[in-house]
């Protein structure tokens, strides 16, 4: 059976939106541009979402993928 590892997510606000990291390493941002949400992972626009709770999810999932 093997052992699951447990992932924190760090939130840092900068001064256009947000930077999620994952240990010392930043995963994705999230920019606020005209009362939208866009998702930036590695280099490239993944989501423009509505809302930041929404913006967080897919950053996460965008992360999830490329593990």
């Amino acid at each position: 059976m093997s052992k699951k590892k447990d992932t924190e997510i760090e939130i840092v606000d900068t001064e256009t939106g947000a930077e999620i990291k994952v240990g010392k390493k930043v995963v994705a941002e999230i920019k606020e541009e005209f009362g939208t949400f866009v998702v930036v992972a590695s280099g490239k626009e993944v989501a423009v979402v509505r809302t930041f709770e929404d913006a967080l999810e897919e950053a996460i999932k965008a992360y999830n993928l490329t593990v």
